[in-house]
């Protein structure tokens, strides 16, 4: 059975946009990781402010592939959908995929962040907590459906 699908709805501004009107397209990856943070605050109930300031844990990204597969201009919404391809000791691999409303899309990304402790300073691996690692597990797609 399909893992669940979670949903993050952006509204291009005029901020993120070049001259044209079109998406800088850095802006389209920073939205890669508002879906990400979204989903730890919404869907698994672990937010980031929490995780990092209070516990010194971090998710910082290891690895992000995009393809741009098409424009999004001033005014759009992006929607963006995550599932997860698979979880390891420490590190979550995710399929991130953004469309306009009708379906055309925009972007596809494949990220992968890594669970750190970061309480002296200097980012180091960390084992995922067992309840982290259940929340997540709803998400999994796995790689052949991604």
């Amino acid at each position: 059975m399909p893992g669940e699908i979670f949903e993050g709805r952006y509204k291009l501004r005029f901020g993120q946009c070049d001259p044209a009107g079109i998406a800088f397209f850095p802006r389209l990856v920073e939205m890669v990781n508002w879906t990400v943070e979204d989903w730890f605050d919404t869907a698994l109930g672990d937010d980031f402010r929490h995780i990092h300031m209070d516990e010194k844990r971090g998710m910082p990204a290891v690895s992000v592939a995009v393809d741009f597969l098409g424009p999004v201009r001033l005014g759009d919404v992006a929607v963006y959908r995550l599932a997860v391809v698979a979880i390891g000791r420490s590190s979550i691999t995710l399929d991130i995929r953004a469309a306009h409303e009708d379906g055309r899309p925009i972007l596809s990304a494949r990220h992968t962040i890594v669970h750190c402790d970061l309480s002296d300073g200097v980012p180091k691996s960390l084992p995922l907590p067992d309840d982290l690692k259940l929340s997540m597990a709803r998400f999994l797609i796995g790689d052949a459906q991604a």
